[in-house]
């Protein structure tokens, strides 16, 4: 119970560094070991940046060498995203950003408080053979075996002299109906990177995409689990000039679960990084999960207890497929199964 507390205490105290502000009797070990674990560790130097007087010498010097050596990342992979688009440009081909890769390319090289681990990029399936081409041109080679690489997914590559991977997308899973590739570039505007031009999602559909992903495609609507490198991305999607309409981020969400899941994304970002962005979108399932979600930080030996509510009150196939009971007894499975080490 001790150690509970302990992480659950560590939590806040992380939460609130990452708004600014830094509370009395800091539990700075817990703080940054839980910083390392969800890869917010950039993000928590950058939201500290210009308070070294608060932060004891030990935290501030390592904050001051992950910054440095996430900046250092970065303007590598910034290289090598130049490089990607400037080798698809010429084949006539201009990817989508998503994620990590478009947050990079709008901060630029010089980025020292998002760290990525790989280049997300999409483009049609109909491209996708000279994209391949394109980019085995230039050094890059599959990492990913044949269950991966099956048509209409896209394909992991990567090259040794390269700090990070670069995946290459065909198409957006498990969002419903209409909500497919050409949805995303509606949400698009050019953006130039060197030579090359690609398709950069708007706030609002950047947004979108890491709900998306976190709480459908990993499931995390159900597991109550969140991916913090994410809501801070969210958190500062939402600073930005204009800020994120709730009006317009809700309209890229089909009705029903999807909306309610981009509800409880919301809710959290409000609950722990102070963000408030409102689609109106209530009802009992979204109080479930905000209140699960609490109880769970507190009490995290009931994750599979309500984990397995969550799939009862909202199941997990049904709203755009009904493929039977076998293929909701395998999703249910897949959800309790798999967890993610850099999630809390």
């Amino acid at each position: 119970m001790a150690n509970r507390s302990r992480d659950h205490a560590a939590f806040l105290d992380l939460c609130a560094c990452l708004k600014g502000r830094i509370p009395p009797s800091t539990d700075w070990e817990g703080v940054l070991g839980l910083a390392n674990r969800t890869l917010v560790t950039p993000a928590l130097a950058g939201a500290l940046r210009g308070q070294d007087a608060r932060v004891p010498p030990e935290a501030a010097g390592m904050l001051h060498v992950i910054a440095e050596r996430t900046a250092a990342r970065n303007r590598m992979m910034h290289g090598q995203l130049t490089e990607a688009v400037a080798a698809l440009a010429a084949e006539g081909i201009v990817p989508v950003l998503l994620k990590g890769a478009a947050l990079l390319a709008r901060r630029g090289p010089e980025c020292d408080d998002r760290l990525l681990t790989d280049l997300d990029l999409m483009v049609r399936e109909d491209e996708g053979p000279r994209a391949f081409v394109a980019l085995e041109a230039i050094g890059y080679r599959r990492l990913d075996g044949p269950t991966e690489t099956s048509p209409g997914q896209g394909a992991n590559l990567g090259r040794e002299r390269d700090v990070g991977g670069l995946d290459l997308h065909y198409r957006l899973k498990r969002i419903g109906r209409g909500r497919n590739l050409q949805w995303l570039v509606d949400a698009c505007s050019p953006f130039a990177i060197g030579t090359g031009t690609v398709a950069m999602p708007s706030p609002a559909a950047l947004t979108a995409l890491f709900v998306l992903h976190d709480q459908l495609q990993e499931a995390d609507y159900w597991r109550g689990r969140i991916d913090l490198r994410h809501l801070v991305d969210m958190a500062r999607l939402a600073e930005e000039e204009g800020g994120l309409d709730g009006g317009k981020l809700a309209a890229l969400f089909p009705p029903g679960r999807a909306r309610r899941a981009l509800a409880v994304q919301l809710d959290t970002l409000a609950a722990w990084l102070g963000v408030r962005v409102t689609i109106g979108e209530r009802g009992w399932r979204v109080a479930f999960q905000r209140w699960r979600r609490d109880l769970q930080l507190r009490r995290p030996g009931l994750e599979t207890a309500l984990t397995l509510a969550s799939c009862l009150a909202d199941p997990p196939l049904g709203l755009f497929e009904h493929r039977g009971f076998s293929a909701r007894s395998r999703e249910i499975r897949r959800i309790l199964l798999e967890q993610k080490a850099t999630k809390v």
